[in-house]
Parts: C-alpha cells; structure tokens; sequence
C-alpha cells in the first residue's frame, strides 16, 4: 500500500520533496525509488502515436 501510494503521489504532483515528506524519507535516492521515467516516456510516446493516428484519419 505504501509503494502504491508513493508512486501515485509521484505521478500526480511530480514533487519529490513533497512525496520525501510524506513518506518520511531523508535522502532523495530514497524517494526516487517511487518515480518510474520509462513508464513517464512509454506513456508520453504512445499520447504522441495516438495523436498522429487521429491526424491521419
């Protein structure tokens, strides 16, 4: 529950500081176990295919 609520919060505001202090952590590496950047691409390039897609229609 705890890694899921991290990782939404993450999601959401994009604010390590804020997900630091709500989860207790002192150290930024820490924190950053909760952010996933190849999940943030794969969704900005499958927004980008679909744009394309609804174009080309």
């Amino acid at each position: 529950m705890r890694h899921i609520y991290g990782t939404n919060l993450m999601e959401q505001s994009g604010d390590i500081h804020l997900l630091m202090t709500q989860l207790g952590h002192t150290s930024t590496t820490t924190a950053a176990l909760y952010t996933n950047p190849e999940q943030e691409k794969a969704k900005k390039a499958a927004k980008k295919l679909g744009e394309r897609r609804t174009n080309y229609l």
